[in-house]
């Protein structure tokens, strides 16, 4: 074949191929809606009359494209009914948007002989479309003695003869709502956090120095304590009974914030904020595996690396999204580095909180690979192995728990968490600084502290620039 012909096969086959690919991107535009890069600053406006039981919802989305779009229908909705109905498609439960804007009307029904009901997931949603803020406005036309609340601040309230009038707002699209017949009382802690109590409930269950911490930028969750209905807990709204420990409110509040504003991450690791928020509040987790990860941060760090820690994870600038990043604040309170939150996902098990270094170790001007200096109760750990084959010892581990060493002269039995060791199989004891342990076993590796190590093999270790020189 000619090469001009070539050429122009060549070329047919990737305009072919481009135009395949430009007609799936428009498919999955379409699927999707369009991109939610597209739409940040797309807002909601829902109004809402309550009479007798009945909701009669209208929901108004503006700054849309003018694409089709695929909807959610709340399931306790009923009588749909669209700006324009012809543009609607019932089978696809998708409609075409038109002059950038979806105004839909709704009912819910609800029990006119209700104390109280909670409406959670009762807006309509659009596949692909990222909310950056939603009012709601309630008129409430029969029950002039009830109340309203939502997760979501309260900007103005009016009581009229015939009519209650509400309205909340947030930047974001989800703002469950509630109401009950009892009236509630309406307040703010440090003109941030939404109570909302019956009477005079005390509504002050955070300490001022956490709260001083909070930026006023996130989103905090609102709280409700009444006895009309079960408790509730999720990122915007929380319902507890009045009579709950304030500690206990003020460690669930604080979850329910992190996972809100601070947690980007997997869903199976967002037992790490339960943790956390107990952390910050000062309250044990009642669960047993987590009420162990409490104490062993508790027990090694001292209270100002604890203040350190919360104010790192209070003031992030950006959200956490792995376990490895809380990892990373937590040693950075010492200068140094952790896997702590990452063994415990890892291994499901609960293992000791150890900092450790990466810098490198050179024995004998060799440099060690892969290997972890390990600093515990103020004092260095060197891993034994690697550092003793460099010194022309044989290592073999007898056991999980011993360890023997030979050079041909001389030989050496170390025990885990003995304060002996046995030379040339004669017992010697060994008074370490301040009764630390000589050696133990980290990741089922043996390590041994620093002064035993100088003491026993007749070495020297420097520190210097950053790198550990071993002679």
């Amino acid at each position: 074949m000619p090469m001009k012909h070539k050429t122009i096969s060549l070329f047919i086959i990737i305009l072919s191929l481009i135009i395949v690919i430009l007609i799936t991107l428009q498919w999955t535009k379409l699927r999707e809606g369009t991109n939610q890069d597209d739409h940040l600053s797309v807002k909601q406006q829902i109004d809402i009359v309550h009479d007798s039981g009945k909701l009669k919802i209208k929901q108004t989305l503006q700054n849309l494209k003018n694409h089709t779009y695929f909807l959610k229908l709340p399931e306790a909705g009923v009588n749909f009914t669209f700006s324009h109905m012809e543009l609607w498609d019932e089978t696809n439960k998708s409609i075409t948007v038109q002059d950038n804007t979806l105004t839909v009307e709704y009912e819910i029904n609800t029990n006119p002989d209700n104390q109280a009901f909670l409406l959670e997931n009762w807006m309509i949603q659009m596949n692909g479309v990222e909310i950056a803020n939603t009012i709601v406005k309630i008129s409430e036309l029969k029950n002039m003695s009830g109340s309203w609340a939502a997760g979501a601040p309260m900007t103005y309230h009016e009581g009229l003869d015939q009519l209650q009038y509400y309205v909340f707002e947030k930047n974001d699209a989800h703002i469950p709502l509630y109401w009950q017949k009892v009236p509630l009382s309406y307040t703010y802690i440090a003109e941030k956090i939404p109570v909302y109590t019956v009477g005079k409930t005390d509504s002050h269950f955070l300490n001022s120095s956490i709260v001083s911490q909070l930026n006023r930028e996130k989103e905090f969750p609102a709280v409700i304590l009444t006895e009309q209905i079960n408790p509730l807990q999720s990122v915007s709204l929380i319902i507890e009974n009045p009579e709950i420990d304030r500690n206990v409110l003020s460690s669930l509040w604080m979850e329910q914030f992190l996972l809100s504003n601070i947690w980007a991450g997997k869903d199976e690791e967002n037992w790490v904020m339960n943790i956390l928020a107990g952390i910050i509040t000062e309250q044990p987790p009642t669960d047993e595996v987590k009420g162990q990860i409490y104490a062993e941060l508790k027990s090694k760090l001292a209270k100002n690396e604890v203040s350190k820690f919360i104010s790192s994870i209070l003031q992030t600038d950006q959200k956490i999204t792995s376990l490895g990043e809380i990892d990373q604040l937590l040693g950075q309170i010492k200068g140094l580095n952790t896997s702590f939150f990452q063994d415990i996902a890892k291994e499901q098990t609960v293992g000791p909180l150890y900092f450790f270094t990466d810098e490198p170790i050179y024995v004998r001007n060799h440099k060690l690979e892969n290997d972890r200096v390990y600093w515990l109760d103020h004092v260095y750990y060197f891993p034994i192995e690697p550092i003793v084959k460099k010194l022309n010892y044989q290592f073999e581990q007898i056991s999980e728990n011993e360890i023997f060493l030979t050079n041909g002269k001389t030989t050496f039995r170390f025990y885990e968490n003995k304060d002996f060791f046995l030379l040339n199989e004669e017992q010697y004891g060994l008074l370490t600084k301040d009764g630390k342990l000589p050696y133990l076993t980290i990741k089922n590796e043996f390590y041994m502290q620093e002064e035993f190590f100088r003491k026993v093999f007749r070495i020297e270790i420097n520190h210097q620039n950053n790198q550990f020189f071993i002679r």
